[in-house]
């Protein structure tokens, strides 16, 4: 039985596989880059593990926090479609209808560590919070957990 690795030797110096310039471990590691997702989706990662997390540590609030789906690349035919349906940009990511003891609702909008808001995302903030509720950005899970966990902190749903 041949070895499947070579007199090669990969840049790390380990024996290269036959037919490559790269050993075993190089070469799955440049398979897993390969196979990540494709850039410009850090935001939605990190509203979906919000919402695993607020899943589990706020049951009772699985109808009354909600995502609002305003992103995303679509052709001129789908944005006239969803406009003329309410779509609005600008609209938070996530709205909580539970009002607490200082404010009607909740809008959360999640933005990366560099990420800033739109000026439609801007004017949205001024009217969310003239309307009597509390708009408020997340970089992390993790920091929209503890927003939500503080606002809950008033009401019912702690």
């Amino acid at each position: 039985m041949t070895s499947p690795l070579s007199a090669n030797k990969c840049t790390c110096g380990n024996p290269a596989l036959r037919g490559k310039d790269v050993c075993l471990a190089c070469f799955v590691k440049q398979d897993a880059e390969k196979q990540r997702k494709p850039p410009g989706h850090e935001e939605d990662d990190i509203q979906e593990a919000f919402f695993i997390t607020a899943r589990l540590m706020f049951p009772k609030l699985e109808k009354l926090l909600i995502a609002i789906p305003n992103g995303g690349k679509r052709n001129y035919r789908e944005a006239v479609r969803l406009k003329k349906q309410g779509v609005t940009p600008g609209a938070s990511d996530i709205l909580c209808v539970v009002p607490n003891k200082k404010y009607s609702f909740l809008c959360l909008e999640t933005k990366t560590e560099t990420g800033t808001q739109s000026d439609e995302q801007k004017e949205f903030q001024k009217q969310v919070e003239a309307a009597g509720g509390l708009y408020l950005i997340y970089r992390s899970a993790a920091a929209g957990i503890e927003l939500l966990k503080e606002y809950l902190s008033t009401t019912k749903y702690k």
